[in-house]
């Protein structure tokens, strides 16, 4: 059997490649594996930096391989789920950040994929979509939770039952993708260069930032105030800021 992704190491992370431009990049149970050891290996070595990209220019992934899934028994199909949805919500949660690349589709749980990842960046063809209740199905990869967090529960609601696919120029809009790749430019590098605005600058202090987002509600809460202090008690005492404050008290 081919492998069926490829992991091309970068000096403070990797870019994760899902290929199998055949099939869309469709997502089979070999690719989460691959995903899973790669984020274990990444989050041991202390790495910063993951890119995920689909290989070719028709798709980033098109969803689940629904091949692969009939010929599965029905438990082997819900295990499958579970191990996807699992993976995403650990992605979305890792220290590792994540940029997904999306050159093409980004429908079912390609898209599921993408929104794990703490940012999207887009070719202009790109299009976008959670198309399962066109099949009698739902987004089973964590989609019913990532879509509403991200876009909001009405947009999300829409999008999830009718099933649209919509184009980077909604994306953009809605607030789902975070850039457009320029024309000139390769989505994969454009998204190792996005990646690395934010991994250049202190890991805790990165790190604290996204867990203090992570529990901001729709209103200020006094729990996530609560967790806001936590962290600045953490983070203000360590050694990372008190050199950033000198450094930049030096230069003036």
């Amino acid at each position: 059997m081919s492998v069926e992704y490829d992991i091309r190491p970068l000096e403070d992370g990797a870019v994760f490649t899902i290929d199998r431009p055949a099939k869309l990049n469709a997502l089979t149970k070999p690719v989460l594996m691959g995903l899973a050891e790669c984020l274990d290996r990444l989050e041991r070595e202390g790495a910063r930096l993951l890119v995920i990209a689909g290989r070719g220019e028709k798709a980033f992934c098109a969803g689940t391989d629904l091949t692969e899934m009939q010929d599965m028994a029905m438990e082997d199909r819900l295990s499958k789920s579970a191990m996807a949805r699992s993976l995403f919500v650990r992605l979305s949660r890792s220290p590792v950040l994540s940029v997904a690349a999306v050159n093409g589709l980004a429908l079912g749980g390609g898209l599921e994929l993408a929104m794990a990842c703490t940012f999207r960046i887009a070719a202009q063809h790109a299009s976008f979509g959670l198309p399962e209740v066109k099949l009698g199905l739902l987004p089973a990869y964590a989609g019913t939770q990532f879509l509403p967090a991200l876009i909001g529960r009405a947009r999300a609601e829409e999008l999830m039952l009718t099933g649209r696919t919509f184009s980077l120029e909604e994306a953009l809009a809605i607030g789902l993708v975070h850039r457009a790749c320029p024309p000139s430019a390769r989505v994969e590098e454009a998204a190792i260069a996005f990646g690395r605005e934010a991994t250049c600058y202190s890991a805790p202090a990165v790190d604290a930032i996204r867990q203090c987002i992570a529990a901001a509600g729709s209103a200020v809460s006094d729990s996530g105030l609560d967790v806001e202090d936590r962290y600045v008690r953490t983070v203000f005492s360590g050694p990372e800021a008190e050199a950033g404050v000198n450094a930049f008290l030096n230069r003036h």
